[in-house]
């Protein structure tokens, strides 16, 4: 098993000497790429792990399908393959993904909302997100229609329940609590 994490950040040296910001930015656009097509693909994510296959024949695998990727994300790669650890790619590029945020002031926010959201609601939330947090919002929308109504936004690991659900669970707790 691998440490994800120290891999991740391996990367993110490695790519910064490569060529600075504009390297770590394309660096991790590849990685998130790559993450998606092998998520996507169970099967040939599974092939690559596995010990019934000569790594040789892997890395060739690898050559053909991501042959034309910057050398040391193709290398990277291989490594994962030789540890059979491509399973934590996934892991791999998320801490990846972590320290190029943190280098940029940037973060990622979670919206849950009980009904889609429009662009000028999205959009207005993301800035209220970004005056909160000092940091660049990448903001991901999602609809779960058991809030009721409201949304909860997960930002920098703190959670902000605003929906009718989380106001009627209150509630009913503090009724149960009332003494008659």
């Amino acid at each position: 098993m691998i440490a994800a994490e120290e891999y991740g950040r391996a990367l993110y040296t490695l790519a910064n000497e490569d060529g600075g910001d504009a390297s770590a930015h394309a660096y991790l656009q590849t990685l998130q790429q790559i993450d998606t097509l092998l998520s996507d693909q169970p099967a040939y994510r599974t092939l690559l792990d596995t010990p019934a296959l000569p790594t040789d024949e892997k890395l060739g695998l690898i050559d053909a399908a991501f042959g034309g990727c910057e050398q040391n994300i193709l290398n990277f790669i291989k490594i994962l393959c030789e540890k059979r650890a491509v399973f934590q790619l996934h892991a791999c590029v998320d801490a990846y993904a972590k320290l190029y945020r943190e280098q940029h002031a940037m973060t990622e926010a979670r919206c849950v909302s009980a009904y889609p959201m429009t662009q000028e609601q999205t959009e207005a939330l993301r800035a209220k997100l970004s005056a909160m947090t000092g940091k660049d919002v990448s903001l991901i929308c999602d609809v779960d229609t058991a809030l009721i109504g409201g949304m909860v936004v997960y930002v920098d690991g703190k959670r902000l329940d605003g929906s009718i659900r989380a106001r009627l669970d209150a509630f009913r707790q503090g009724l149960e609590e009332t003494i008659v």
